[in-house]
């Protein structure tokens, strides 16, 4: 619910909302002559009411500061006829009244009667023009040392406008605005949550690229690209990564198949074969293939690291320039078989 109040002061009218006393206090800086004032003492549903509250204020403050000056001045010492009282003294008894009579001033008139003096000094009517809210005006005092529930703040109020009696519409428009400029920054907070909107995406994107990667790091560490980034990786996060496989770095430079001197329609299969990569890799799958006359294939055999290798241990793989010699018994695939080829997969 929007109410109205005051500055007793300048009587310039002003929207606020029950949230807003209740975070500065009760305590309120008018916008346009920067008078603290309780504005819960002067609040009101119609503007008119609040201005003519605020005009009686006035009324009666100037009446108590009238009444006050003119104690002081018959508290003047009297003077013989012929010394002449010096105007100095006039004026400061006049300005400075004693302790116990500034103790008679209630003291939510305290921030008024500073601002009165210079109004009584000008016979020019009070100025209600309005004056457009900024962003400097709202100054509620919310991370400040002391600023809590009941802390000695004040909230920076932006008028209404002059034309309210005459202009409800009008009135209505620019209560709107200047409760806009009472708030918050909204738009700051808007763009804080989407920062933190973007951050949480940007997180939740890196974490699944990472759950993909270390899945299917097996698989991304046979891709040359990817594998120095992978090694970096594992050697940071502690996790393993197999062994390079490029068959195509092997190289046999022995081969030989002949009878088995022992066994009768068996074959001896002796071949050496080195690494040439300039990097360790695993063992290959060992094949050999027979083919007839015509290039057919007659009979395949492929052989695992487990067991064409006697007394190496696989897993550790080959070392750069390391020869590996293979010896194997096959059966004999019969006349048809002319040709044999081993490859690696």
């Amino acid at each position: 619910m929007r109410m109205y109040a005051a500055c007793p002061a300048c009587k310039t009218v002003y929207p606020i909302t029950a949230d807003q006393l209740r975070m500065a206090g009760g305590r309120v800086r008018c916008g346009n002559c920067h008078t603290v004032f309780d504005a819960t003492a002067a609040l009101f549903d119609d503007p008119q009411q609040a201005l003519e509250f605020a005009e009686q204020q006035l009324s009666a403050v100037s009446q108590e500061i009238d009444d006050l000056v003119d104690r002081a001045l018959d508290e003047v010492p009297a003077t013989d006829a012929d010394e002449p009282v010096e105007d100095s003294r006039i004026e400061a008894d006049a300005v400075e009244p004693d302790a116990e009579t500034q103790a008679d001033v209630p003291d939510r008139y305290a921030p008024v009667a500073s601002a009165i003096p210079e109004a009584v000094q000008t016979d020019q009517p009070v100025s209600r023009e309005q004056k457009e809210p900024t962003a400097d005006l709202v100054d509620i005092a919310i991370g400040r040392p002391g600023a809590g529930p009941g802390a000695d703040r004040d909230t920076y109020a932006a008028p209404v406008s002059a034309e309210f009696v005459s202009a409800a519409s009008a009135s209505e428009q620019t209560g709107e605005a200047h409760a806009a400029a009472l708030m918050f920054d909204t738009g700051t907070d808007g763009a804080r949550t989407s920062w933190g909107a973007i951050a949480a995406a940007l997180f939740l994107t890196v974490l699944l690229l990472g759950q993909y990667v270390w899945a299917e790091r097996y698989r991304l560490s046979a891709i040359p690209a990817f594998r120095p980034y992978l090694e970096t990786a594992c050697s940071v996060l502690g996790c393993d990564l197999p062994l390079r496989h490029e068959t195509a770095r092997l190289e046999i430079i022995e081969r030989e198949i002949r009878n088995h001197p022992n066994v009768n329609d068996a074959l001896l299969v002796n071949a050496t074969f080195i690494n040439r990569a300039d990097f360790a890799q695993s063992y290959p799958v060992f094949e050999v293939a027979f083919s007839d006359v015509s290039g057919t294939p007659v009979a395949v055999r492929r052989f695992l690291p487990d067991e064409y290798l006697k007394e190496v241990d696989p897993s550790r793989g080959m070392a750069p320039g390391q020869q590996t010699r293979v010896m194997l018994e096959i059966i004999d695939p019969g006349n048809r078989a002319v040709s044999f080829q081993f490859d690696f997969l």
